[in-house]
């Protein structure tokens, strides 16, 4: 009986072995149509394929605004990814539910352990590393040159106020917008994402290390106040996302956003003439606080292809494949690479972004200081309270005040 039964779960985990083998390898993300990010991660691909006859990878394509929700949806219901990227805001609540693997054994066996950016220590926990950096890339100031030069602003700003003279010559000399920022307030993460840049710039943040809520304090105020009053001056348009706010400035109708490399590729993409006059520079606030958000490589602990996904992982890394990913994609990769002198002769731009990466990261993974487990809930709770301020049924003190009793209460039932 008891050779029987032996027998019987030998044969079933052979049965699932074989499954296994015939399966695909999933690897979903919201980057394999993302126009040459796509084709830079398809190129991945094809290696990979190439050095694993037989095996297909299932590249799902999910939507950057609802991939957290939808991927943690899918794994609860036991669809799990062998390989998958996530958002740096995501990595503490996965890591303390137990979903992603280490990553310690498939580092050591890699060509790229001795690459990887200080940035690593963010996926590390109790001695364990559970993701590799994809890009750290930093969002600072870009500016359209062309309508800074129409609307007779003779320098990129480097203070608050100047930027706000600025935005304001723009809107008044040229009929384009000065300033363009998310304020549509169905995705909570953008406009949340705006006020760090405001309120962070300016030396302060929506809370502290200790977990102290911090939505009423003065520099709070100060930073929505800013924002603000570029809405109400008509400085900024109202009601858009960032995919729209993106498009705007590739077609040439808005003269500052705060936005990551991904959006100059977009300009070069869409209008190679104006990005001959797009800057990446500096923020004008105090601090230059450049809000880094990042992403991170990780393999879930159900995955049943963690050895393949290490050797995906190693093809992703390597030296060539993260050079291109500058030079090509003009995103700061997640290894230290050496990058040609003619590129950079050729790119300016790309040698300030790094300098900024480097001397100016801030609000890393979006993440409130003392919530990076709870950052969603923290986030939507401070934006539905901004929205209010937005529309003007609330000023910028009554709603900070009302979002830190939001807050506060929401704090001592999490």
């Amino acid at each position: 009986m008891k050779s029987a039964i032996l027998g019987a779960c030998c044969a079933a985990l052979l049965a699932g072995s074989a499954l296994a083998q015939n399966a695909p390898f999933k690897y979903p993300s919201w980057m394999w149509e993302e126009g040459q990010v796509g084709a830079w991660h398809k190129e991945r691909k094809a290696e990979f394929e190439a050095k694993r006859p037989g095996l297909k990878v299932e590249a799902t394509v999910l939507s950057p605004a609802n991939f957290e929700n939808v991927i943690t949806t899918q794994i609860a219901a036991g669809d799990v990814p062998d390989l998958m990227p996530v958002y740096t805001n995501m990595l503490a609540p996965l890591i303390r539910e137990g979903v992603l693997a280490p990553l310690d054994d498939c580092i050591a066996a890699s060509s790229f352990k001795d690459r990887l950016l200080p940035s690593v220590k963010y996926a590390q926990k109790d001695g364990k590393t559970y993701g590799i950096p994809l890009t750290m890339s930093p969002q600072s100031m870009i500016v359209n040159r062309d309508l800074l030069e129409k609307a007779g602003v003779e320098r990129i700003p480097t203070t608050p106020d100047e930027f706000y003279a600025a935005a304001k010559a723009v809107k008044e000399k040229t009929g384009q917008w000065g300033y363009g920022f998310p304020n549509n307030m169905s995705n909570a993460l953008f406009p949340y994402l705006q006020s760090m840049q405001w309120i962070v710039g300016l030396g302060g943040d929506w809370s502290k290390p200790d977990g102290t809520i911090t939505a009423n304090s003065p520099l709070t105020i100060q930073g929505v106040t800013w924002i603000k009053r570029f809405l109400d001056e008509k400085l900024s348009p109202r009601g858009l996302d960032a995919n729209a706010i993106r498009t705007m400035f590739a077609e040439g109708k808005v003269a500052f956003i705060f936005d990551g490399p991904w959006v100059i590729v977009q300009v070069g993409s869409a209008n190679p003439e104006l990005a001959k006059k797009v800057d990446f520079t500096v923020m004008p606030t105090p601090t230059h606080a450049a809000i880094t958000g990042g992403a991170y490589y990780t393999i879930p602990a159900g995955s049943k292809r963690k050895a393949e996904a290490c050797q995906y992982l190693d093809i992703i890394n390597a030296e060539p494949a993260q050079r291109a990913y500058v030079e090509k994609l003009l995103q700061i990769p997640g290894t230290d690479v050496k990058l040609s002198p003619e590129f950079l002769a050729g790119n300016p731009w790309v040698g300030k972004m790094v300098e900024i990466a480097a001397k100016y990261p801030g609000g890393l993974g979006y993440a409130p200081p003392g919530y990076a487990v709870d950052a969603a809930e923290f986030r939507q709770i401070a934006a539905d309270h901004l929205a209010k301020i937005y529309a003007g049924t609330a000023t910028v003190e009554e709603g900070l005040n009302q979002a830190q009793k939001a807050l506060e209460t929401w704090s001592k039932t999490r």
